[in-house]
């Protein structure tokens, strides 16, 4: 079996540029869709969607490529659902069939293919109707956002004891380059790795040294810039933005679980979540009733320390908060405490003013050994009308 499967994909091989044009026009017959270039038609928008990747098999290799489309164009609809509806409509959007869908597409541009007998993996960017998906949105009564944030600059940088790592730097740029950065609703371009870029100047700007990010900004052209750090450590990658964009100043973490198999998957979709956060915080900007912690059923408890705060024992998954601080000894406490904490992940700072901040972040645990490991790290969970409230506690 091993070796009929080395023998199938010994044809695979990337299509030239001639060739996947002859192949596109080919689909033109099988699948009824309008195939068009990167031209001025093709130029940024909210409804491109880009870097669409397939893999898909079959009973042949047409076959295969008819469903790799139909896939991209679904996959495609998926992303601009999401770009499009306002926070507050994420968990409630629904699913279209490839019917539906692909009545909407207006072209559909191929970065890369291969293909073996059975075998379609393509890169594909596929671009839809505007009105057309409006009407749809409306027909379905879905709310929709078509404003876009000013573009910004991210410098992915990785940190290796203490370092600038520079080929990993490279693999976590190119990461971030596998991603669709020109259309969403948080338009970003990569700023270019400098070589004189020192570690103490990246952990400065991590720990909130204006002048060192002003000095950051200043060498890498004036503007929103946001660095994106990353780090891996004990299983983990560790994903810290700062800086600035449209919505304002930047301070987010997250981490997941490293894939020791597929290091480039892990890096993708660790970006893709960094992106991600970023078109958030717009989105929250222009819908700012939008409650940004997820609501969490608790009975009502108190307040401060000395009170008895009563939480069911049930598992929290998705978990959205309020930290209160008065110093910044307070938000360090916090901060470096919620860190600490081994089965937190995915934390996100979603927004941060002078005495508050909103996060969310993932827990496997109950609201009960939530509130007893954080107390251990020296933070009180409380809760507020359904709100779940942090302060630093202790000396």
């Amino acid at each position: 079996m091993a070796n009929q499967s080395a023998n199938a994909f010994r044809g695979f091989a990337p299509s030239s540029a001639k060739l996947s044009r002859v192949v596109l026009l080919g689909a033109v017959a099988l699948l009824g869709i309008a195939l068009l270039g990167l031209g001025p038609a093709g130029a940024a928008s909210l409804f491109n969607v880009a870097n669409v990747r397939v893999d898909v098999t079959a009973k042949d290799a047409v076959v295969a490529r008819e469903r790799g489309m139909a896939k991209a164009e679904t996959l495609a609809m998926q992303v601009l659902l999401k770009r499009l509806a306002p926070l507050s409509w994420q968990e409630r959007l629904p699913s279209f069939s490839h019917r539906e869908i692909e009545g909407l597409v207006a072209g559909v541009a191929i970065h890369s293919e291969k293909t073996s007998a059975r075998r379609y993996i393509g890169v594909v960017d596929v671009r839809f109707y505007p009105d057309a998906v409006r009407q749809l949105l409306t027909s379905r009564s879905i709310p929709f956002v078509e404003s876009q944030a000013s573009p910004i600059s991210i410098l992915p940088v990785m940190l290796e004891d203490d370092v600038v790592a520079t080929d990993a730097s490279t693999d976590w740029r190119q990461a971030w380059e596998r991603l669709d950065l020109d259309n969403g609703v948080a338009p970003a371009e990569l700023a270019a790795l400098r070589d004189d870029l020192e570690a103490g100047t990246v952990k400065a700007v991590l720990a909130g040294d204006e002048g060192a990010y002003a000095t950051l900004r200043s060498t890498y052209g004036y503007g929103g810039l946001v660095v994106a750090v990353g780090e891996i450590a004990e299983g983990f990658f560790r994903l810290h933005l700062v800086g600035d964009d449209a919505a304002g100043d930047v301070d987010a973490v997250a981490t997941t679980a490293v894939d020791p198999h597929d290091l480039e998957g892990t890096e993708e979709r660790v970006a893709r979540l960094g992106l991600g956060i970023l078109e958030r915080r717009w989105k929250q900007r222009l819908d700012p009733a939008f409650e940004a912690a997820v609501e969490v059923p608790l009975r009502r408890g108190a307040l401060y320390p000395e009170e008895a705060s009563t939480i069911p024992d049930e598992a929290l998954g998705r978990v959205g908060a309020v930290i209160e601080f008065f110093s910044v000894r307070d938000w360090q406490q916090i901060h470096f405490g919620l860190q600490r904490v081994e089965d937190l992940r995915d934390f996100e700072i979603v927004s941060r003013s002078a005495r508050t901040a909103e996060v969310v972040f993932d827990y496997e645990g109950s609201a009960d050994q939530l509130q007893a490991v954080l107390a251990q790290n020296g933070i009180g969970l409380y809760e507020r009308d359904g709100t779940l409230v942090m302060r630093a506690i202790g000396p």
